[in-house]
């Protein structure tokens, strides 16, 4: 098994980079993975119009409303003015390309007979597709949010017997690693 991730930044988040780092210390311990392939985090300020979540998680932009309005110069009301905001923002990069590396290396390779995705990225749509002309392909939804059509198709197409789940709660607590593992132990509050 591969696992594709990116190392939390010690600077921005101590706690969590020394969780992950036991985590994935934890992995190759108890043999739940092959290979951990590292990608990386970059912090950059992102500037976008105001918007809060519609129906399916899009974007709706904000426009000017009671209790906040905004006034031009002779304090008259602009009605549908935009607030345009700077954010901090922390991107992943690499890993969506990693995951889609190792699974067509291993396609071509001939190192599997079938695959499981563990992702709802849409970036990785053609190397999907690509590996259902070849194998079984099984695609996990890791979120809450509905499966990128991309990562959809019909049970039969290509080689046929693929297949999709969405992850809940119970799925991830029924796939713990034990608390103990040689000298590691599972952080408090996990």
């Amino acid at each position: 098994m591969v696992f594709c991730t990116a190392r939390i930044s010690g600077a921005s988040h101590q706690t969590g980079s020394r969780d992950q780092n036991v985590y994935l210390r934890a992995l190759v311990a108890a043999k739940s993975v092959d290979v951990v392939e590292l990608g990386r985090y970059v912090n950059r300020v992102a500037t976008a119009p105001l918007a809060v979540k519609g129906p399916k998680g899009k974007p709706v932009v904000t426009t000017a409303a009671w209790p906040i309005v905004v006034q031009d110069s002779g304090e008259r009301p602009v009605p549908d003015a935009r607030f345009m905001v700077s954010v901090a923002r922390r991107e992943e990069k690499g890993s969506d390309v990693n995951v889609a590396s190792h699974l067509l290396l291993d396609l071509l390779h001939k190192r599997v007979d079938a695959v499981v995705v563990i992702s709802n990225d849409s970036d990785l749509a053609f190397p999907v597709a690509q590996a259902r002309t070849l194998v079984p392909v099984g695609v996990v939804n890791p979120t809450r949010n509905y499966v990128a059509g991309a990562s959809s198709a019909d049970a039969g197409e290509g080689v046929g017997g693929h297949w999709w789940w969405q992850l809940a709660a119970a799925d991830l607590t029924n796939a713990q690693l034990p608390a103990r593992i040689t000298t590691l132990t599972k952080p408090s509050g996990w």
